[in-house]
């Protein structure tokens, strides 16, 4: 293991709705940061000229034969230095000049690890919603998740899942792989899950689009302990998603320095849930999150799931290590039966 990196995501329910960056993005975004580039020496841009002074040809005596001393030089002959010349000072810009570049030099601005895979921490801007940052490089992230009671019971349950990033989505194409436990009893048997997949693609510093494929293969371990049977999650739910990081204030450690905008359309699981209605029934719906980083380790986050109105609050307590904790409430307007609360958490490491 190379280092630990930064994941951005939640993971409220399945692994597959876990949002992703990298970076970051809070994308990356490396060219958000006037880093000084130039070096000590690069700054001396006044040089000096050294004159020499011309030497006098001799004079060689024309009749040194007859040992006749040569006739004394002329003034004319007579060696001349020319007056040396005093380098121009800076003038008053030029001095400004230097001194700014010197500050940056000791001083560099504050970087934006939300966007790069720094060693950094970032919470979350979507709790259930995919978003159109992934992961990519090698970066393998866990998650696992708790809710005080499924929808139509009075059950708690748990979810978990793991997956790797692979390609590079700058340069071409990340894509995503991932197993999401489904439920650790309640809902289905133990370990019942299913397989999901995303490629997605950096568009910019602070823009990204993915489409994915969730529960493509399920695995069924028997029913749950609340009679339900199988799972109720559809199968097959596809989407398309797209995010664009807005940044209200250069300095990612103000307050209210970014506001991600997440809009997309699906199937499945993005569709009005109805109990009486088939899982696998056809359509689509439209979903999207707003998520605005209150402070640096803080983030709020608003979502329409496709089902329903979810909030909540994501937290990454440690600066260097890639914990991302996030309690939220499901279902506030009632669209289903009633509010759940929901507490998930995400880890990431790259290899």
């Amino acid at each position: 293991m190379k280092r630990l990196m930064w994941y951005i995501g939640c993971c409220m329910m399945p692994l597959y709705s876990a949002s992703a960056t990298y970076a970051s993005p809070e994308i990356k975004s490396s060219s958000n940061n006037p880093i000084a580039t130039g070096n000590a020496a690069s700054l001396g841009r006044l040089s000096s000229t050294d004159y020499h002074a011309p030497t006098a040809a001799p004079i060689i005596a024309n009749n040194l034969l007859g040992q006749v001393p040569p006739p004394p030089p002329t003034p004319t002959d007579t060696p001349t230095t020319p007056p040396a010349t005093t380098p121009a000072p800076p003038s008053g810009s030029e001095t400004q000049d230097i001194q700014n570049q010197l500050n940056e030099l000791k001083n560099p601005p504050p970087q934006d690890n939300a966007n790069t895979f720094q060693p950094k921490s970032s919470p979350a801007f979507s709790i259930f919603n995919p978003i159109g940052f992934g992961a990519d490089k090698n970066l393998v992230f866990l998650s696992v998740s708790y809710q005080s009671r499924t929808r139509f019971t009075q059950t708690s349950d748990g979810e978990a899942g793991i997956g790797i990033g692979l390609g590079d989505a700058v340069n071409s194409i990340g894509a995503e792989i991932s197993y999401s436990l489904n439920s650790f009893g309640s809902s289905a048997g133990f370990g019942s899950g299913a397989f999901n997949a995303k490629l997605h693609k950096r568009i910019g510093e602070d823009s990204a689009v993915a489409i994915g494929w969730n529960q493509f293969a399920k695995v069924q371990f028997g029913g749950g302990r609340n009679g339900n049977g199988a799972s109720d999650y559809p199968n097959n739910s596809y989407y398309l998603v797209g995010t664009k990081i807005l940044r209200t204030v250069d300095d990612i450690n103000q307050p209210f320095s970014r506001l991600a905008l997440t809009a997309g359309v699906g199937s499945g699981v993005f569709l009005p849930f109805d109990r009486n209605a088939p899982l696998d029934r056809g359509g689509l719906n439209v979903f999207g999150s707003v998520g605005v980083r209150v402070a640096r380790p803080v983030s709020a986050v608003v979502e329409w799931t496709g089902q329903d109105l979810a909030a909540g609050v994501s937290v990454a307590p440690f600066d260097n290590f890639p914990l991302v904790i996030t309690p939220a409430v499901r279902d506030i307007t009632g669209a289903g039966d009633g509010a759940r609360f929901i507490l998930g958490a995400s880890l990431a490491f790259n290899f």
